[in-house]
């Protein structure tokens, strides 16, 4: 037999065919983002700096594109290539104290914000340092998912059903015994009691301890076990540039934790000092500590922690924490943990901020916010901002509250979008709290244009919307919205970027139609024709050869189910290429055969 064309496939020597799917094809959801590497041109010339900026490249052109830019006098000096560029992260690596200090994080901090014409954040960022080259490479290198919280100086909260960690320990900072478990096991529920692991009543010695192992394993008869590195640890207690004190308000007998050369030690209270090996990745979460984010000396706690303390990631206050600084201390740590799992810490410190600035912008009357202000350029995030570290997620089930974006687009690139809130634990009511905690807000999964914004459907009030990010004043004074309701804002806009790929975790693509389907095959010399997804209604079959005379019609009828088969019976019109075509309405499908 004649080799059949390209498109005809040989099947048991008796037909071949070829399935042709015809439609109006789903919008194609890209897992791609753009990742700017900005780094000074003295850092770049140096060996071991231009590894880490040269791998951060590697790094993420597998999951997108990602360039590097360099700058020589300002990092302002890469801002009109930035703003071309339109990145969804920006990685700024800088060398220890000469580069990354104060009036450095102030400079990106606004420069993040500076790349279009709104004021709001414009791709989530992170500072990329070390004591050496070598700490800020490895940083880069390693992934982690957090189990494991170690609130060292504060309590932990029983707020059923929300499960904030996966596992954790708590010691309160004004109590030499208070000590509160999560266990795996418990579901959320805390248990408490008035006795330290070890009977230890300086709990330097045992943070020092458990930083340094391989696994804590901590064991309640009847009650539970923990057991596993630390992941992550909460300082809270009393902060400094170089020294944490535990136990709060005062140090009383209890010991610091110091940093020095790129190295934490143990101080107790009493004995000697403890070196601090981590073996493990961990984050280091300044939540509301004054100072320990400062990067101005580099004696202190931030080299140290990605030095021998083994930080992939941190967050801290550069300088005091006072009065004000809700949205970027309890906004940034309620954001991650009470939706456990939905955000990554650099997500919700890029949400935060964002969230304190319409605050500025739109103001609720329940905040200062001249207080507010004076935080969103003096916190700090350091670590790879699209890096593979996130907490464990419980479920939904196990969250405060829950946020989805859907999108649909058309052939002209306009897309109608959905976004729904719902609080799952509890009734949400407008307040201060609100405001910090739970204001909805949320990167977008597309860029669009924002001067094409159409607000389609408003359950709440003010929708801020920009090319890439929604913050949305979904209460108002007096208002609640009732555990287990949802709120729904739709708008039109036109898309014009669809990387999309880590930018919202919460993204969820409409679900793919079933688009039609024709299929042909032979079975004892019948011709079976085998339909799938056709919609319910009359339809024609037509068979003809390449040169359009017609061998076969006859008028069918589909009964919409997914899949339904005709047999055509033996057609005697010799052998050769035939074209089998259905026509129903504007639906036209056809495949090739060979007899």
């Amino acid at each position: 037999m004649k080799k059949p064309p390209f498109g005809a496939l040989k099947a048991n020597n008796i037909l071949g065919f070829l399935c042709v799917i015809l439609g109006v094809s789903d919008f194609a959801h890209s897992m791609h983002y753009n990742y700017a590497v900005a780094i000074s041109s003295e850092a770049y010339s140096q060996a071991d700096w231009k590894n880490v900026a040269d791998s951060l490249v590697r790094k993420h052109e597998k999951n997108g594109t990602a360039k590097l830019f360099t700058w020589s006098s300002s990092v302002n000096d890469i801002k009109e290539e930035l703003s071309g560029f339109k990145p969804d992260y920006i990685g700024y690596i800088a060398r220890p104290a000469i580069e990354c200090n104060a009036a450095f994080i102030v400079s990106v901090s606004r420069l993040s914000r500076q790349l279009d014409s709104d004021p709001y954040g414009d791709a989530v960022w992170g500072i990329i340092t070390g004591y050496e080259a070598s700490d800020a490479l490895r940083a880069i290198s390693e992934s982690l998912t957090v189990k494991t919280v170690l609130a060292a100086s504060a309590n932990l909260s029983y707020e059923p059903p929300i499960r904030r960690f996966y596992q954790a320990l708590g010691m309160t900072c004004d109590s030499y015994t208070k000590t509160d478990y999560l266990f795996p096991e418990s579901e959320g529920k805390v248990y408490s009691e008035e006795k330290r692991p070890e009977n230890e009543q300086d709990r330097i010695i045992l943070v020092s301890k458990w930083l340094n192992a391989e696994s804590m394993s901590l064991a309640i008869s009847g009650k539970g076990s923990i057991t596993g590195p630390v992941d992550c640890i909460i300082t809270g207690g009393h902060g400094n540039v170089n020294l944490w004190q535990c136990h709060y308000p005062e140090a009383g007998t209890e010991g610091y934790m110091r940093s020095s050369g790129g190295k934490l030690f143990g101080s107790p209270y009493s004995g000697g000092s403890i070196a601090i090996a981590a073996p493990t990745p961990k984050i280091y979460w300044c939540a509301s500590n004054c100072l320990m984010g400062n990067p101005n000396n580099k004696d202190n706690v931030v080299y140290a922690a990605f030095g021998s303390g083994h930080a992939v990631q941190m967050f801290g206050f550069v300088n005091n924490a006072s009065a004000g600084d809700e949205f970027m201390a309890w906004g940034v740590y309620d954001r991650v943990t009470k939706s456990a799992g939905t955000y990554t810490l650099p997500q919700g410190f890029f949400l935060s901020n964002n969230n304190a600035l319409f605050e500025i912008n739109n103001p609720s009357g329940q905040m200062n916010t001249r207080l507010v202000e004076q935080f969103m350029d003096s916190t700090v995030f350091y670590g790879d901002p699209a890096g593979d570290v996130k907490f464990y997620d419980p479920g939904d089930s196990a969250k405060a509250f829950k946020s989805d974006i859907t999108f649909e687009q058309d052939n002209s690139g306009n897309a109608s979008f959905t976004y729904t809130f719902t609080m799952v634990a509890h009734d949400l009511e407008f307040g201060t709290g609100y405001c910090y905690q739970f204001r909805p807000a949320s990167l977008l999964p597309v860029r669009i244009d924002p001067s094409s914004v159409e607000i389609t459907k408003n359950e709440g009030h003010k929708a801020l919307i920009t090319d890439n990010l929604l913050i949305w004043e979904v209460l108002s004074q007096g208002q609640k919205l009732a555990k287990g309701n949802t709120k729904t804002l739709q708008w039109t806009a036109k898309i014009t970027d669809d990387k999309t790929g880590k930018r919202i975790k919460t993204y969820s693509p409409l679900p793919p139609k079933k688009l039609p389907k024709l299929v042909a095959s032979v079975k004892k010399s019948e011709l079976l024709i085998k339909i799938k997804d056709i919609p319910k209604g009359s339809f024609d079959l037509q068979i003809t050869d390449l040169n359009g005379k017609l061998c076969f019609q006859k008028k069918l009828n589909s009964a919409g189910v997914h899949e339904q088969s005709f047999s055509i019976g033996r057609l005697d019109t010799g052998s050769g290429i035939r074209l089998i075509l259905l026509v129903q309405g504007g639906l036209r499908l056809n495949v090739t055969s060979v007899q």
